[in-house]
């Protein structure tokens, strides 16, 4: 009876064992399937991988006679009260409006930029009124100020120097500035990016030549927005004295600059 006994509790512990070895190993292959593989190192980089480029910034740049010129002129009046110098600001600006347009220029061409009151003390400081109620602060005497200005567009070159002084001689006291350019730079900019195209080819070849390879086909175009304020105006204006005043219009110029990418081969 006592063999029986021992056998039996034999082939149940080697049951168990068994058990705890399956379920192991099934746990072991579950943990297995689910863990992230470890990720291999990226290659070094080799000269296959590795863009073979040229980067060149090509400027393009032309020069023409402009077509107008604009500038601005106007009446700086002082007043000791708003509505005097209101009269005498109107009555110099109706002068060199009507004489402006005895000149042929349009009303389209004649547009209001400036229209100011301001009211300006004088030293010295405000003082006790000897001759007042006590403590009473006498007020500083001062004046008031107008300007108006308008922006004119002279379409006939030939007439700058001419509106000028048919403005001062009108009653025009304060003239901002003149500055050249064209109705329409459309044209004159798409000549620019053509130069500056051809510009970046010649940088391109150049430095393919100078490293001992060539260049390939065009990678990427971009305009260098910003580069310049627009259309860059050279000119020139003088005044001499005796015969009027001297305007030399010079010449207009329209620059860009254009990046282009080209690929080595």
């Amino acid at each position: 009876m006592s063999v029986r006994r021992t056998s039996f509790v034999v082939v149940v512990g080697v049951v168990a064992l068994v058990a705890a070895l399956v379920l192991g190993n099934g746990a072991l292959s579950a943990k297995a399937q689910t863990s992230t593989p470890t990720p291999l190192p990226a290659p070094a980089p080799t000269e296959s991988t590795i863009a073979r480029t040229i980067t060149v910034v090509g400027r393009g740049e032309v020069k023409v006679k402009p077509e107008l010129a604009t500038t601005t002129v106007g009446v700086d009046v002082q007043g000791a009260t708003v509505e005097a110098a209101m009269e005498d600001a109107q009555a110099r600006m109706t002068a060199i409006l009507a004489a402006l347009k005895q000149l042929g220029i349009a009303d389209k061409d004649i547009q209001t930029s400036n229209f100011s009151i301001s009211f300006e003390r004088q030293v010295p400081e405000p003082r006790v009124a000897a001759q007042a109620t006590p403590g009473a602060i006498e007020p500083p005497a001062g004046f008031y100020r107008l300007s108006n200005m308008v922006t004119v567009t002279i379409r006939d070159l030939t007439k700058v120097a001419e509106v000028l002084d048919t403005a001062v001689k009108a009653g025009a006291n304060n003239v901002w500035g003149i500055t050249f350019g064209l109705d329409d730079t459309d044209a004159l900019e798409a000549q620019a990016r053509e130069a500056a195209v051809k510009d970046a080819l010649a940088r391109a070849q150049t430095l393919a030549q100078l490293n001992g390879v060539e260049v390939g086909e065009v990678v990427s175009i971009s305009e260098i927005v910003g580069s310049t304020p627009g259309p860059m105006y050279d000119m020139a204006v003088r005044a001499q004295g005796g015969g009027g005043t001297p305007v030399e219009p010079g010449e207009v110029a329209f620059s860009t600059q254009i990046q282009i990418v080209y690929s080595i081969r």
